[in-house]
């Protein structure tokens, strides 16, 4: 199971039952969700990482072909034209990437969100379980 299929199965599970979770589950909930974020985060960076690798590769690959064709007579404009549809296919690959990268980050930010979340709900289950026994004893 991918770390995002985890994530979405303890949100799932968070939002089927919050209202009725007590503390401890909820804390747990937290804790799993933390785990994961953590190792969502490392694949967020290698995802940015292949796709900044991708990008100046696909750049430097481009420059040396505009070059080549630039050697062999072709005009600075049609040289650039061709280069770039030498390395389209390398662009559609690297936009593939900066597509994946924005969206774990994405999960990652919203998974963070529920974690706060998760800590609101705690501590309001916190202050009505004071408030109630602060009421039994007086």
């Amino acid at each position: 199971m991918t770390i995002i299929e985890q994530i979405s199965d303890v949100i799932q599970a968070y939002n089927k039952s919050y209202k009725t979770l007590s503390i401890d589950d909820l804390l747990n909930a937290k804790d799993k969700l933390v785990t994961l974020c953590f190792n969502l985060a490392e694949e967020v960076a290698e995802a940015k990482k292949s796709y900044n690798y991708g990008y100046y590769i696909r750049k430097i690959n481009i420059v040396k072909a505009k070059n080549r064709f630039i050697n062999q007579g072709t005009s600075a404009v049609a040289a650039e034209a061709k280069a770039l549809e030498e390395f389209a296919g390398d662009l559609k690959e690297e936009l593939d990437r900066e597509a994946y990268s924005y969206r774990l980050d994405l999960l990652l930010k919203q998974s963070n969100k529920i974690v706060d979340a998760i800590q609101q709900r705690v501590s309001f289950l916190k202050r009505e379980k004071q408030n109630a026994e602060y009421g039994q004893n007086t």
